[in-house]
């Protein structure tokens, strides 16, 4: 029987045991008070006095610095449930009961990670009342709101699938962890390496469409698969990759993405989304064949 995320027992439980107690608060209260006086902070360089005009630029500033803080939250705190979410099983003697069960291992690998990653989302919408203040400044709105929680959700949806597919990999927690977060900060630190790399080659050799063309695919990689490049090409109202990198070299396929996203008005952020969810999807699939292998094959 298949089950629906929010009906899939292994879900249910791993939060009802995840919210009991003051250990569900205690994160929450210290994330809002680091956010707030970091807000605090922010209003401190205004000053006494403060031009009309630029409040919308300040507004504008404090809205994706709160966007970026959260989304080096997400990648710190999501992967640690899911990296250790089947070892810790195996090493408590527990995964044997939970084999007994009807659940798949798609059951078991999908509840594992939507229960991890949910308490860092719910940490993020905790600062939706300190994200406000940028909504009273001007100059960040609710367009920005959208995208940069959603590129902060795919983000956190990918890092959990690594940790979850590594915890099948490996049997020990420690071990598990341990190469998540590895990957993890290798992934983030190479790619923009690689890009900085790339982009002084780039331009070091003068550039150009012609001496372009097919070269722009690693830049095209590594820039999308990083959310961190997303928050800032939503952060420049971004709709196209050249227009984003400012880059002039010309690739068919990347032209087309960039014309259709265009013409539907939407930002560039939308294609690391897809991306991000189909590596998910990938990631969850693959951590699903290891865990029946190693367990029920």
């Amino acid at each position: 029987m298949r089950y629906l995320i929010l009906s899939n027992p292994i879900t249910m439980k791993e939060l009802r045991c995840r919210m009991r107690g003051m250990r569900a608060v205690l994160p929450i209260v210290a994330y809002l008070v680091i956010l707030s006086i970091f807000v605090l902070s922010q209003f401190k360089d205004f000053g006494s006095y403060i031009e009309y005009e630029e409040l919308s630029e300040r507004g504008r500033e404090l809205g994706f610095w709160l966007l970026y803080a959260q989304i080096f939250l997400v990648l710190l705190l999501a992967p640690a449930y899911a990296a250790s979410a089947i070892t810790v099983e195996k090493e408590r003697e527990t995964f044997e009961t939970m084999q007994t069960t009807l659940l798949t291992a798609w059951d078991i690998v999908t509840g594992k990670v939507f229960s991890g990653v949910s308490y860092a989302f719910l940490l993020v919408l905790s600062s939706l009342p300190l994200l406000s203040l940028s909504f009273w400044l001007g100059g960040f709105d609710f367009n920005n709101l959208f995208w940069g929680f959603l590129v902060i959700a795919t983000a956190g949806l990918v890092v959990s699938a690594i940790g979850i597919f590594l915890s099948t990999v490996f049997t020990r927690s420690y071990l598990a962890t341990g190469v998540t977060y590895g990957v993890i900060i290798a992934g983030m630190a190479g790619s923009m390496l690689f890009w900085r790399f790339l982009t002084t080659a780039y331009y070091g050799y003068g550039g150009g469409a012609a001496q372009f063309s097919w070269h722009t695919i690693p830049f095209f990689f590594s820039f999308t698969f990083n959310p961190l490049f997303m928050l800032m090409s939503l952060d420049q109202d971004s709709t196209g990759f050249y227009y984003t990198s400012s880059l002039s070299g010309a690739n068919p396929m990347i032209s087309g993405i960039d014309q259709l996203l265009q013409g539907i008005n939407m930002p560039y952020a939308l294609i690391h989304v897809i991306f991000s969810i189909g590596l998910s999807a990938a990631l969850l699939y693959g951590a699903s064949y290891f865990l029946f292998k190693k367990s029920r094959g």
